[in-house]
């Protein structure tokens, strides 16, 4: 089994090495899943992170070896997670043992269908220290969104994903109309859209303050009355929320 060093993202031809001042984005699942074109849309859009797929958790685990993961994320394919997380699971704890000052990439399971997503939770028993989930059935754009947001350190739970059924007796919950492109840009300040825009595209409020010329302080009341105006919890949730409306 070659290095890790010289297994090549699908993104690229295998002759190319990659490349090793960045960190890895690592997709495990079979090639239907994570296509030639995701790895390469992370790999054109997505800057310092190169891509790389193995079709189990025990062809990555071979690459890597004893070694530290050199990687930021791991993205597993939800039809194999019953067997691939397990395996995560005892490979991180094996690492953690040898050395605790590195962090573990954290493990967000992708997929295709709802319900799938939800099979994952209910076999955790809730979220069992998942990252987050990456739907792969949305536009680009959104897509590239929550990746960025994931690779960020932050955390996406799909509203359709964690909703519990309800039974078909019970009374139909009130449909709140999602707001539009034009009623966002109502709510938001010209400033709040650009803080929105960086937001989504994975930066955290130092980086946006530099960007902007403004304090940190600045950007963090500016999250605030951002998330306060689109009536969500969180900034991951505002970025959705947003994405989903200016490319509609």
């Amino acid at each position: 089994m070659p290095s890790f060093q010289t297994v090549a993202p699908m993104a690229l031809g295998a002759h190319q090495m990659l490349n090793l001042n960045c960190e890895f984005a690592v997709f495990i699942g079979p090639q239907k899943s994570f296509t030639k074109t995701v790895m390469r849309n992370v790999e054109e859009e997505v800057e310092d992170v190169q891509p790389v797929r193995f079709e189990t958790v025990s062809d990555y685990r071979d690459s890597v070896g004893s070694g530290e993961t050199p990687a930021r994320i791991i993205v597993v394919d939800a039809a194999i997670y019953d067997t691939a997380l397990a395996d995560l699971q005892e490979m991180t704890q094996a690492q953690n043992d040898q050395s605790q000052a590195v962090e573990p990439p954290g493990v967000v399971v992708a997929y295709w269908h709802d319900n799938c997503a939800r099979a994952v939770l209910d076999s955790l028993g809730g979220s069992g220290g998942l990252q987050g989930f990456l739907p792969m059935n949305q536009s680009i754009d959104i897509w590239l969104a929550v990746f960025r947001l994931l690779l960020s350190g932050g955390s996406y739970f799909p509203p359709e994903v964690m909703e519990v059924e309800h039974d078909e007796s019970s009374a139909a919950p009130e449909t709140v109309k999602a707001p539009t492109n034009e009623v966002v840009q109502d709510l938001l300040t010209r400033r709040e859209v650009a803080v929105m825009e960086h937001v989504a595209n994975g930066l955290q409020n130092k980086q946006i303050a530099a960007e902007l010329d403004v304090s940190e302080h600045t950007i963090k009341l500016h999250i605030h009355h951002i998330i306060t105006k689109l009536k969500v919890s969180n900034r991951t949730a505002a970025a959705m929320k947003f994405m989903e409306v200016m490319h509609t």
